[in-house]
């Protein structure tokens, strides 16, 4: 029952309303008092409620759902790139070539240039960055360029000279040096762990001014989006200090859930904080580690190798490091949270949390599968069994459907596995993996309903969800994912009052259709953040 007592500040009425609340499917208007949902039901009963005060928001039958959650994106750290590095997410490598020569004019000589956002598969030439190719941009500045899927960097010589590496060196372990076939000297690529050093030491540490506008930029482009809460796949005590600042000057929009690199466990775990420190706005979440590479570039570590090939891909981390900080986390309270792309990886990391689980009870832990692209039967029901929560990549399909071909038809049919997560009853995610992929959630939504590439193309039909499910994922399993369930991820009285309003209702839209929705309106605690 309503209380007629309650003074809300903002009432919106007249929309389709998709809750997420199996007890209230559908409704028609809520009800908002200092951020949190005071109330929800027909337009008729909601509006008895508003008062001289009240805002009314009328929608004309729009859509409302809760507010998106991407579960895995990398937030500050792309925004500050955005800021500070040429984005090279172009068709050809002659494109690519003009804008990093145009920032060497304005770049001090020996000054780094930096690129991100590389995909060999979407340029003409459908390859990687050679050393050469970076040489002929400028030999009097050193060039650095990461892929994409940010498991592969690529060095014009100059750069490669800085690095310590040379054509005698020695793959470090977890990453490779990558080689010319003919000479065995090194190309300029560097894969998995191998650029660690190099990050640390060697490449600029962004300025605290660019990553205070890389937080403005990237919060700006989710929140168009419709995205309300991210996760932040990667936090280093540099970012955790910008969110702080930002949060305390009230100028944090997104509601931010940090996954915080493993380099700062240690500091955590003796301050005697854990898992869940902080407030409804900016939470402590769990520990990062990445124990395989990519999909996108081969390196994801794969049982069997990839196809036409004897390579199984690059090993971040092995079992026995793997096993020792897994429990070293899970015994001081955290959720651990690791890359693992390759059915190879999650074996091994499954069986760390296994071990440490037997050797530490606890009770809903909620460890994480980061990404968990390639999966089997075997795997789910120890998934399941252990309570694991998964951040498959959404959009993956749609946006990278070409690179399934390195698996072979009868892999994809278990990759980015959404039908087996929800058949087994495994908590299911929705991530863009930003900047991997578009930050829209309604592209990944599509992509799950449809697996379908952006030409038509299906890559494993078994694995395709209903439109509700999809939702879902994007939703109240997001909320599940960093134990805020109880507050967000679906429109109930005293949750959060994140919302976004659409002009379609998802459900009932031919599904090519879904990403063409348009954000209408987005609202983070009774407040409208973004408005088309």
């Amino acid at each position: 029952m309503i209380n007629s007592y309650c003074k809300p500040d903002l009432i919106i009425m007249n929309a389709n309303i998709i809750t997420m609340d199996s007890r209230l499917p559908r409704t028609e208007a809520i009800a908002i008092k200092d951020g949190k949902i005071l109330a929800v039901g027909a337009t008729s009963d909601i509006i008895d409620l508003r008062t001289s005060n009240t805002k009314v928001l009328d929608c004309y039958n729009k859509t409302i759902l809760p507010g998106f959650i991407d579960a895995h994106a990398h937030v500050l750290s792309a925004g500050t790139r955005h800021v500070t590095e040429v984005d090279c997410n172009r068709s050809s490598i002659g494109e690519i070539s003009k804008l990093l020569f145009s920032k060497a004019k304005t770049t001090p000589e020996n000054g780094w240039l930096l690129g991100f956002k590389f995909d060999d598969t979407k340029i003409v030439e459908n390859r990687f960055l050679t050393r050469q190719d970076l040489d002929s941009i400028s030999t009097r500045h050193p060039i650095v360029v990461a892929h994409q899927a940010g498991h592969v960097f690529f060095f014009n010589s100059a750069g490669l000279s800085m690095t310590g590496y040379n054509n005698e060196s020695q793959d470090p372990r977890g990453g490779r040096l990558g080689r010319d076939p003919v000479t065995g000297n090194l190309n300029g690529q560097i894969y998995g762990t191998a650029i660690d050093p190099i990050r640390k030491n060697i490449l600029p540490c962004p300025s605290d001014q660019d990553r205070q506008k890389g937080l403005d930029l990237i919060t700006k482009m989710f929140l168009k989006s419709g995205v309300t809460s991210v996760h932040d796949a990667m936090v280093s005590n540099q970012d955790l200090r910008i969110y702080q600042d930002s949060k305390n000057a009230g100028d944090l929009s997104l509601r931010i859930y940090m996954l915080m690199h493993k380099d700062h466990f240690p500091a955590l775990r003796d301050s005697g904080i854990k898992t869940g420190f902080g407030d409804n706005k900016l939470r402590l979440g769990g520990i990062k580690l990445v124990a395989d590479g990519a999909i996108a570039t081969r390196t994801a570590y794969l049982s069997n190798p990839y196809v036409g090939s004897c390579d199984h891909g690059v090993q971040n981390m092995y079992p026995d490091e793997v096993e020792e900080q897994v429990l070293d986390i899970h015994k001081a309270g955290f959720q651990v949270c690791i890359h693992s792309n390759g059915d190879a990886t999650i074996d091994m990391v499954l069986k760390a949390y296994e071990k440490a689980q037997i050797a530490f009870p606890r009770m809903d832990v909620r460890h994480r599968l980061e990404h968990c692209s390639l999966i089997n039967p075997d795997l789910l029901k120890r998934m399941a069994a252990l309570g694991c929560v998964v951040t498959p990549f959404s959009s993956y399909v749609y946006y990278h459907g070409e690179k399934m071909g390195f698996y072979g038809p009868k892999r994809l049919e278990w990759m980015f596995a959404q039908r087996s997560f929800i058949d087994n009853k495994i908590n299911s995610t929705g991530a863009s993996d930003y900047p991997c992929s578009p930050p829209d959630p309604l592209i990944g939504i599509q992509s799950c309903v449809l697996r379908e590439d952006t030409d038509g193309r299906v890559w494993g039909a078994s694995q395709r969800i209903t439109v509700e499910e999809a939702l879902r994922i994007y939703t109240i399993n997001g909320a599940y994912a960093s134990f805020d369930e109880q507050i967000k991820g679906s429109i109930e009285p005293g949750k959060l009052a994140d919302i976004v309003i659409l002009d379609q209702d998802p459900t009932n839209v031919d599904t090519h259709s879904i990403q063409d929705i348009s954000i209408e309106m987005t609202i983070v605690g009774g407040k409208i953040v973004y408005e088309n």
